[in-house]
């Protein structure tokens, strides 16, 4: 790499650096970017929220629930 390319390539990263810093300044962008962020990740929090457990495990949450106790979510199993 010959020294005209060397100062080229800083040229062009001192260019890229000084516009990404105007460009974070600005909470108009970063509020557009959670907007985007949000509306993107929406439909996979949504499907896992409402995601039905399996039938087995289903009878026994229900099972559960008719005797009276706690439905422990991690472990899949009545608490009491």
């Amino acid at each position: 790499m010959s020294w005209q390319e060397a100062i080229a390539v800083v040229v062009i990263l001192v260019g890229l650096g000084g516009g990404a810093f105007l460009v974070a300044q600005r909470p108009t962008v970063w509020i557009e970017f959670g907007a985007r962020l949000f509306k993107a990740v929406l439909p996979r929090i949504v499907g896992y929220v409402t995601k039905r457990m399996d039938p087995k495990t289903e009878a026994e949450w229900r099972k559960c629930m008719l005797r009276g106790g706690k439905w422990d979510h991690r472990k899949k199993r009545c608490d009491r």
